[in-house]
């Protein structure tokens, strides 16, 4: 209980006692304890939904940066999108001392409709005490339900490492399971002796979810003391790709899902920078070498050096799948610009900023009619300093169009802020952008330990762009 004191006359003690216990009584010990996630206030089994013509004023902020020169023009939506969001609930005891509650990569889409995101809380994952969780939003019951709780996976204990975050792709494999792999706070420290693992957690583990059952199991080992942060799924050949870090340099590894075994192992040092590689219409793998894009195919098992090079930039941070027409579009890593890059001869076209001068971008869609490139630009927790946007890039006019900014009226109607994303997906149909983002609480319910971060509360949200705008 805690103790207060009065400072009260002597004949006010019995009147002090009196208080005294009535205090104690009320104030139990966990009184300051904030739950989290915080309330959201008008939600439906955890799901709130909110129409605004705010998401289509432009923020103060934007209004100055977009007169500097080396901006990029952009056009405001006419109709405002209808938008749902849900934060990630069960986050375990104690939650909001947990402060860096993240998201950080891809989500996945799969054949039912149904969405599958991850969080983790960036705790001390070389201690092994830290928590990584995966969800599924049902978009029938427009509900968001956590479903693999990584540490009863695999249990804490023998002084091993505990995953803390996904950052690698979330698929769905040729079975209808869904694959995923976490890492650690930082997967190029695996190698390091102070990360104990051992025959259980040999290192990075591929989990397969069974959306039937809801069990999930471990499918396969990836080689010892490595980890991923990068991967990509051929689902037309069910193999599933990613960069191995904490060897001596990055290598590309492909894992067949069907046999469970290993089908490709580059050197290590084959990856330069090794945060995002492209997969082309005949299967090969096209990834940042050394100052230029180079290609592996996996029938020859070569790489092979193009003369596609970005100045300035160590090179994709994103990438699209290939079109029809045979491009792959992206965005760049330290520059965020446009590019358009050609599998088939090399070809490299820059296209401009992705946002304003350029804005840290992680994941860009291609529509399913090739018309439309969409990103939210800021992804490491700064969008909101722009409005959090979400972009529509038409390819054929190069025109860039905000369907809506989201950071203001989530602020001012729920009290979240929504600050960037690693994980976007489209349905087929074109009509909705799910998004898994990284964000805070408004200052006025935020714990003071989770400022000034743009991190702390993850959240999920379901923008449904409206028929004249797509």
């Amino acid at each position: 209980m805690e103790s207060v004191t009065f400072n009260l006359p002597e004949q006010g003690t019995l009147r002090a006692l009196t208080l005294l216990l009535f205090v104690s009584i009320a104030v139990p010990d966990n009184a300051h304890a904030q739950s989290w996630p915080p309330k959201l206030n008008g939600a439906n089994n955890g799901t709130v939904t909110l129409k605004t013509d705010d998401f289509l004023k432009i923020p103060e902020s934007v209004v100055a940066l977009r007169m500097k020169d080396g901006t990029a023009s952009f056009i405001v939506a006419k109709t405002a999108p209808t938008v749902d969001l849900a934060f990630h609930r069960n986050l375990g005891t104690n939650a909001v001392s947990r402060r860096l509650w993240s998201s950080w990569g891809d989500i996945g889409l799969a054949s039912d409709g149904r969405v599958y995101c991850g969080i983790g809380d960036h705790g001390n994952a070389v201690g092994g005490d830290a928590s990584c969780f995966i969800y599924c939003w049902d978009p029938k019951q427009k509900t968001l339900t956590q479903v693999v709780d990584m540490n009863v996976v695999i249990p804490p204990g023998n002084g091993q490492p505990a995953w803390s975050k996904v950052h690698a792709k979330i698929d769905e494999g040729a079975d209808g399971a869904i694959y995923f792999c976490c890492t650690l706070n930082d997967g190029n420290r695996a190698k390091l002796p102070t990360y104990k693992w051992n025959k259980t957690l040999p290192g990075a583990q591929l989990y397969r979810y069974d959306p039937a059952t809801g069990k999930t199991t471990v499918f396969a080992n990836l080689p010892p003391k490595r980890c991923t942060a990068t991967s990509i799924l051929d689902r037309k050949r069910n193999i599933w790709w990613c960069n191995l870090e904490a060897g001596e340099g990055n290598a590309l590894w492909g894992l067949d899902l069907k046999s469970g075994k290993p089908v490709a192992h580059t050197p290590d040092g084959t990856i330069a920078f090794n945060r995002n590689f492209a997969l082309a219409a005949d299967g090969s793998i096209h990834f940042n070498g050394e100052n230029s894009i180079h290609h592996f195919h996996p029938t020859t098992g070569k790489v092979t050096k193009t003369d596609a090079s970005f100045i300035d930039s160590p090179g994709m941070r994103c990438s699209t799948r290939e079109s029809k027409a045979g491009h792959i579009y992206g965005i760049t890593h330290k520059t965020s610009q446009l590019f358009r890059y050609t599998p088939t001869n090399g070809k490299l076209k820059m296209l401009g900023p992705n946002w304003l001068a350029g804005s840290y971008t992680t994941v860009c869609l291609l529509s399913p009619d090739e018309r439309f490139l969409y990103y939210l630009p800021g992804s490491h927790g700064k969008a909101y300093l722009d409005g959090t946007a979400v972009i529509q890039y038409e390819i054929a006019t190069a025109r860039r169009k905000v369907l809506a900014f989201l950071a203001p009226p989530f602020e001012k109607h729920h009290n979240y802020v929504p600050a960037g994303t690693y994980g976007v997906k489209l349905t087929p149909d074109g009509r909705t952008l799910y998004i898994n983002f990284n964000g805070h609480a408004a200052d006025g319910i935020r714990p003071e330990k989770m400022r000034p971060n743009g991190f702390g509360l993850t959240a999920f949200a379901v923008v449904q762009i409206p028929q004249g705008e797509r």
